[in-house]
């Protein structure tokens, strides 16, 4: 594998987990804060989602 793959899987699963993390501390966090709450768990997201296509090979 190259060293490039396995950092990409890496990231891949380290958004993977903040992800969950970040619906569980949703649940957690006061209604009235929870928009807020919603902007970091959107960029990791998208961090995710571009990790995806990276491994997928979309980018070249």
């Amino acid at each position: 594998m190259e060293p490039v793959d396995f950092l990409l899987w890496a990231l891949t699963v380290i958004g993977a987990l903040a992800v969950v993390g970040s619906f569980v501390v949703l649940r957690k966090v006061p209604r009235d804060i929870r928009p807020v709450a919603f902007v970091p768990l959107g960029i990791v997201l998208v961090g995710f989602v571009v990790g995806a296509l990276a491994l997928a090979g979309v980018f070249g």
